[in-house]
């Protein structure tokens, strides 16, 4: 039987999930089907991408020749999407956060191993070539007796798109800061770190945007953001800024002799070694493919050949449990 996999949600992230399965020799456009409750998404993916699309999920997700779903609708959505369509026995890729809460978590978890069928969530920088070459330095012991993490992640949207971008999506809906961008930072972490306890100690906010924000979130949003996080080897620090007027996308690494840079923002060679006591500055190679084309190749990867993905459930749950404890923090 050919398989034929639904994109639901077909916004800003979705047309690009969408964009690479049609990519992909395995699938093809004629085997996709779009989901989108707005008809310009649908025309448009039509349009650009060549795939059919349809209205409500309901058409896909009762339909047996769909073997797989992508869930790239709103996040509050996810659970019941999912939830359905791992109960039709269809293999699942859900982009962050994949549930609410760690109840609802549980449960998509225990139905999707007791279906026997592939869960995962889309962390995209986990599956970077340059992520991968960092864990592969960090278990060769290439940065020992690590001092201290920093991850930044500051976007200088106002520049770029004018208040009126944030106004109307994030501020609209109650998105602060930490919720659009901390759990990307969550997800390297816990995979560079793997079985490592991380705690947050400190969460500071500040929102320059008040008076653009919906009176109803005024109180609790944020457009900035400085995290304190503690293992127990050594501390990370996470920034998270909507409008700091420098963009940085960076981890650092850093002993008392080495400081691995990763910088996201250069095109190319974007992870650096600088050696303290000799002030050499090594580039590392890696590769250079497109982090989202290995997402998807992985997920195809793991219902052809039974694999167990690397965002897997457990994965999941780890990320989720410091998701929830900085929102308690």
């Amino acid at each position: 039987m050919e398989r034929k996999i639904s994109v639901l949600g077909l916004g800003w992230w979705g047309s690009k999930i969408a964009r690479v399965l049609a990519a992909q020799e395995s699938v093809g456009p004629e085997s996709i089907i779009g989901v989108d409750p707005l008809a310009s998404r649908r025309e448009e993916a039509e349009k650009t991408l060549g795939f059919a699309t349809v209205d409500d999920p309901r058409r896909v997700l009762d339909d047996e020749d769909i073997t797989a779903v992508v869930v790239a609708t709103p996040p509050p959505s996810h659970f019941g999407l999912v939830q359905a369509a791992l109960a039709a026995g269809k293999h699942v890729l859900v982009t962050k956060p994949p549930t609410s809460t760690l109840d609802e978590l549980e449960i998509l978890v225990r139905e999707a191993d007791m279906r026997r069928v592939v869960f995962m969530m889309d962390s995209t920088f986990v599956y970077s070539d340059p992520v991968h070459k960092i864990r592969e330095l960090l278990d060769a012991g290439a940065v020992p007796d690590i001092r201290f993490v920093q991850s930044l992640r500051y976007g200088n949207d106002l520049r770029f798109h004018h208040v009126g971008r944030l106004r109307d999506t994030m501020l609209a809906n109650g998105v602060d800061v930490v919720r659009d961008l901390v759990f990307h930072d969550l997800a390297v972490l816990t995979h560079l770190f793997p079985g490592m306890r991380i705690r947050p100690t400190a969460v500071h906010k500040a929102n320059t945007l008040a008076k653009f924000t919906a009176p109803e979130y005024a109180g609790t949003m944020c457009d900035t953001a400085f995290l304190r996080l503690e293992t127990d080897r050594f501390p990370i620090h996470i920034g998270l800024s909507w409008v700091l007027p420098e963009r940085r996308r960076e981890l650092l690494i850093a002993s008392g002799d080495v400081q691995l840079v990763y910088d996201d923002l250069k095109p190319e060679k974007k992870i650096s070694m600088f050696r303290i006591e000799d002030k050499h500055e090594e580039i590392v190679e890696h590769g250079q493919r497109e982090p989202l084309a290995l997402v998807v190749e992985h997920f195809l990867d793991c219902i052809k050949n039974g694999k167990r993905p690397m965002t897997d459930g457990r994965y999941m749950f780890d990320v989720m449990r410091l998701y929830d404890a900085i929102k308690e923090c």
